[in-house]
């Protein structure tokens, strides 16, 4: 079999005149960005036909919800004509994990970015919070996410519509969003690094829930790390890069035969401002390269929780005078313990477990969930690469330099997150000035007293936890030794006292809601139940910004759910969308 090079190389495997090398050399000036906008994206001068192309739907972002969306909207009807919208360049071809470990440096690099302002009370008072940031580039948080996806119960979804809930209840609704996102429970991996130590720690925990006090539920850990199509690994963190761009690949094959549309993908393209008439109408979009024609489309909003809700108040002002009025999310603590290795029967060198705990204050009903993770490595610097590859959770995982010295040990990783009830105090509003009109906005968020009690509960649900999973059935509890850091977070040791609040509690708040919350009511909501801002016409939101409250569970998996419903809405198959 004879391969054509060309062929598989594309154009440029065929240079002419002087980029072949002759008469002259051929110049070296190519960049990571201008090869991945050659292979997936849509050129300067594509750009000239999309802004007066029609199109069936705008996705503004490129995450995950968005993602859900497309994917959803193209599997109902090939035909759909989508243009997605992001600011940021290409970056990552995937999870940071599934790439080679030098790559876990970028968590800290300067893709991660705060663009906003808070507030002198939220940055001097109280815990000084601050902001998890945005991250804007293709596919943005899931290149880094953690990727636990629990299942909220009705219950759970405190002071939602019972309209929404009730779609959340709708047959296949949370099938369909984990087979999008390929979650998997821990109990099922499997594979010699996942078994022994994950089956015990459900054994006791399933045993001894009665221990933790305000608990009610424990589960295997629910993670987003299914074995995609194309690999044989067994643990595999999702990334909607991969989704995205094979999602166009099959749109353009389709296209090729007269059974699709194109999917068309713009980076670097800063969405300021939708452009609207009286009636609440967007009839174009003003980015950073241009303004583009709305005509008929439906314009859908994928770009996580606060940046939709900045955009709303940028573009429709008084329109949506509740827009960004509340502002809620997790805080959390962090824990890391170790018990020894032999409460635990059989354990190969390597071995990972994680497990979901969830309950909530016996008083508020203000819920919490301990996210636990267990690693028994005998040789951390040996067994390093297969363990990074295998983290429940990268960002609540063990230091080396708490693994070394801990060979005869299973250290646990607790990251025990409370949620922040609609609060007055709490908000996102326009910034007087900003330079940028896509980040012109400042953030305030306080506990008020029911968030400081839950955060005493949650603590002591972390310690009650810890000792359910490490005491077999019927036995004594083992003694637990912890680690407190070193001053200035430098060095740091085990101790057998528990650590006090100043040194497991956080001042990073994660899974921000509730900016654009929905409701049926103008009045007392920003959203309508159809995912369209009240008094706006062709708009919708996807996204965290829609919970009402958020509840303490990881939110991925619900905002790609309502994702997903909101496609089947605006693009039901077999008619197309518009």
């Amino acid at each position: 079999m004879t391969i054509r090079y060309d062929r598989v190389l594309g154009a440029s495997a065929r240079p002419v005149g002087a980029e072949s090398g002759y008469p002259v050399p051929g110049p070296q000036n190519v960049t990571s960005e201008e090869s991945a906008t050659a292979a997936f994206f849509a050129s300067s001068c594509a750009w000239q036909d999309i802004v007066s192309q029609d199109f069936d739907v705008i996705v503004v972002g490129t995450g995950a919800t968005a993602v859900a969306f497309v994917d959803q909207a193209l599997k109902n009807n090939p035909n759909t004509r989508v243009l997605m919208l992001e600011r940021g360049p290409f970056w990552l071809p995937e999870h940071f994990q599934n790439l080679p470990m030098p790559f876990m440096a970028t968590m800290s690099s300067p893709p991660t970015t705060y663009p906003w302002a808070r507030t002198r009370k939220m940055a001097t008072e109280g815990p000084q919070f601050f902001q998890a940031g945005m991250i804007p580039v293709f596919g943005g948080r899931t290149s880094y996410w953690s990727a636990w996806c629990p299942t909220p119960t009705p219950e759970l979804m405190r002071d939602w519509p019972e309209e929404l809930i009730a779609v959340t209840q709708q047959p296949g609704f949370w099938d369909r969003a984990r087979a999008f996102l390929h979650v998997q429970d821990m109990n099922t991996v499997q594979n010699g690094v996942y078994g022994g130590l994950q089956d015990q720690l459900d054994a006791r925990l399933s045993a001894n829930l009665g221990m933790i006090e305000n608990a009610q539920t424990a589960v295997p850990a629910p993670i987003a790390v299914g074995v995609p199509d194309w690999t044989t690994t067994s643990f595999h963190k999702f990334s909607v890069v991969g989704a995205l761009l094979s999602l166009g690949a099959r749109q353009q094959a389709l296209a090729a035969q007269g059974k699709g549309s194109a999917l068309t993908l713009v980076d670097r393209c800063v969405v300021n401002r939708l452009l609207h008439d009286d009636e609440g109408l967007v009839i174009a979009i003003e980015t950073s390269r241009g303004v583009v024609n709305v005509g008929g489309a439906k314009v859908v909003l994928g770009l996580g929780a606060i940046p939709p809700a900045t955009l709303l108040q940028t573009s429709f002002g008084a329109r949506l005078p509740n827009a960004g009025g509340r502002y809620t999310g997790h805080f959390m603590s962090h824990v890391t313990a170790r018990v020894r290795r032999d409460a635990y029967a059989d354990l190969k060198p390597l071995e990972i477990g994680a497990s979901y705990i969830a309950g909530q204050d016996p008083n508020s009903k203000l819920q919490f969930h301990v996210q636990m993770s267990a690693f028994a490595e005998s040789d951390p610097v040996g067994q390093a690469v297969t363990a990074y590859h295998n983290l429940p959770d990268a960002a609540a995982a063990p230091s080396l330099g708490q693994l070394l010295g801990s060979e005869d040990y299973v250290v646990f990783v607790c990251a025990t997150l409370g949620e922040v009830g609609p609060n007055p105090e709490s908000w996102v509003r326009p910034a007087a000035v900003a330079p940028d009109p896509a980040a012109s906005v400042k953030l305030q968020l306080t506990l008020g007293p029911d968030e400081q009690a839950l955060w005493d509960v949650l603590d002591e649900a972390t310690w009650q936890a810890l000792a359910a999973a490490t005491t077999a059935p019927g036995g004594e509890p083992p003694a637990i030794e912890y680690w407190v850091d070193g001053p200035g977070g430098v060095g740091g040791g085990w101790q057998s006292a528990q650590p006090g609040p100043a040194d497991i509690r956080q001042t990073i708040i994660v899974h921000e809601a509730s900016m654009v919350w929905m409701g049926a009511d103008p009045a007392t909501s920003v959203t309508g139940l159809d995912y369209r801002p009240h008094g706006v016409q062709n708009v919708y939101v996807t996204g965290g910004g829609l919970f009402p409250t958020s509840g303490s569970w990881n939110p991925t998996l619900t905002m790609c759910g309502l994702a997903q419903d909101l496609a089947d809405r605006l693009c039901p198959a077999p008619a197309r969308c518009g």
